[in-house]
């Protein structure tokens, strides 16, 4: 996932190389389900492939949507700064959104809450 421009600084200078080292680590697959980075999925399915013949078949005969997979590094504490090898996942854009999925919710509540309480006051 793309780095927040607000959050750039949380990360450190040599974060390229840690990610790279964790890619490496994962064997340039999800370590979450072991799907290879840059595979191509069925829209919505768990079938997917790194064949181009079968892509152009899956869109051209079938008319399905596919997807490429795009693995990234995910931190397990949500944390930028900890970026210890043990708090760190190769992950596709499935596992980590499913990893990542209680911790948006909470951060939603918390950002509508906030943008509530701005809106009330100001609208005295």
């Amino acid at each position: 996932m793309p780095i927040k421009p607000e959050n750039a600084k949380r990360y450190p200078t040599n974060w390229k190389e840690v990610r790279e080292r964790i890619r490496k680590r994962a064997g340039d697959r999800c370590e979450e389900c072991g799907v290879p980075n840059g595979a191509i999925r069925i829209s919505g399915q768990e079938e997917w492939t790194t064949d181009l013949m079968q892509v152009e078949t899956w869109v051209c005969c079938d008319e399905l949507k596919v997807t490429k997979i795009v693995c990234t590094t995910m931190h397990l504490d949500h944390q930028p700064e900890n970026c210890s090898d043990e708090n760190l996942r190769f992950a596709c854009q499935r596992c980590h959104l499913r990893y990542d999925a209680a911790h948006h919710q909470q951060s939603a509540y918390h950002s509508r809450r906030k943008g509530k309480a701005i809106d009330m006051f100001e609208a005295n």
